[in-house]
């Protein structure tokens, strides 16, 4: 049962949420993608300061410089080392991203809105997408369902649309007889963890995600009881 389009005003501001529409589909892809890359920057900084990104980096700097003693080649050797950083940031986000528009997000309409327990929100500015998210119940247990693809426009944070996609997830919970709601986030994630866990969900696991240079970064899984 899908919950009726909903309106929602703060200061002025109006955002619609309602059920998402195939015409929708450049808009949502195009805003998830935003949303995920831009926590790139987020991954790099918590693996630059890494106690093992200094060594290394201090490795580099001796070995550069009984190589060839010049400031400017010491510089550029620690700047490679921390572009290839980065592109191993992003190499993970994008390998995610991939995962999910050739699974649940290449047919949004057949996953989510043609399945009775299952569904799509989008949050409606002046007919542009700055909002999403989605419910799918577990394919294990099915009185437990996941909320995915939460993402808010960067230009649109700290209005309260979070806070309704959030509850309109919970309320099509209740009342499709789920007993659970469970999500996964990033350990970096910082904004999104404290918006689930003021909503009363509770982190109940940190696992790890290595990346192929060995780097590791916890995937933080959070429960909320109905």
């Amino acid at each position: 049962m899908a919950l009726e389009p909903n309106t929602g005003r703060r200061s002025g501001f109006e955002v619609k949420i309602r059920g998402f529409r195939e015409v929708d589909r450049k808009q949502v892809i195009d805003l998830f993608w935003r949303g995920l890359t831009e926590h790139t920057y987020n991954l790099f900084i918590l693996f630059v300061f890494r106690r093992s990104t200094v060594s290394i980096l201090m490795i580099i700097v001796v070995i550069s410089w009984w190589f060839y003693p010049s400031v400017i080649f010491t510089l550029c050797s620690c700047l490679v080392a921390l572009l290839l950083l980065y592109i191993q940031s992003y190499g993970a986000k994008i390998n995610y991203i991939t995962c999910r528009l050739n699974t649940d997000l290449k047919n949004i309409k057949k996953t989510y809105m043609d399945e009775r327990r299952n569904h799509f929100w989008v949050a409606e500015h002046n007919r542009t997408v700055i909002g999403t998210v989605c419910i799918r119940e577990d394919e294990k247990d099915p009185t437990s369902a996941q909320l995915l693809t939460m993402s808010v426009d960067k230009g649109y944070r700290r209005l309260g649309i979070g806070n309704k996609l959030v509850d309109i997830v919970t309320d099509f919970a209740i009342q499709n007889n789920y007993s659970r709601v469970f999500l996964e986030t990033r350990e970096f994630m910082y904004s999104a963890r404290r918006l689930y866990e003021t909503k009363g969900f509770r982190l109940f696991a940190l696992t790890e995600n290595r990346l192929l240079s060995g780097y590791i970064f916890y995937r933080a899984e959070y429960s909320l009881k109905l």
